[in-house]
């Protein structure tokens, strides 16, 4: 069962400058950041909120560090913006197969390694009216203390 919104995508050019924009303007600070050597990216995790499920909201800021990445090739297509959005769930595997059994296209065989240790799908954008959509089971809290 999907529980949150776990976080907004957004695909920048300049990762720095868009961070620095999310502070200055909104008091955003980044809770988390990395490169994703699969994904292509490198992003930080701006937290905006706890949830009640133990979780948090963030916004992803993500730049491409090759230009043939998804985020690459979507950032060349469409200028910066709204990338995708990401529902929590507590167990992606149930929740993707569940989502597949309705007739939509899960774009991974397996979930893969995302954020902080998460597991990770996506929805096909073409199935879920225009809109690239990501699901999220968080990696277990000793896994993301450092």
């Amino acid at each position: 069962m999907l529980t949150r919104i776990d976080h907004i995508g957004i695909a920048c050019f300049d990762l720095d400058k868009t961070v620095e924009f999310y502070r200055a303007t909104y008091g955003f600070e980044v809770f988390h950041s990395e490169v994703n050597e699969e994904q292509g990216v490198r992003e930080a995790m701006l937290k905006i909120n706890e949830t009640s499920d133990g979780g948090a909201s963030y916004l992803q800021l993500l730049e491409p560090t090759r230009e043939d990445s998804a985020v690459g090739k979507w950032l060349a297509k469409n200028g910066e913006g709204v990338h995708h959005i990401a529902f929590g769930t507590a167990d992606v595997d149930a929740d993707a197969d569940a989502i597949r059994d309705k007739g939509v296209r899960v774009l991974y065989d397996e979930p893969r390694t995302g954020s902080m240790g998460s597991r990770i799908t996506f929805l096909h954008p073409k199935d879920c009216h225009g809109v690239l959509t990501e699901l999220v089971t968080a990696a277990p809290p000793a896994a993301t203390d450092h």
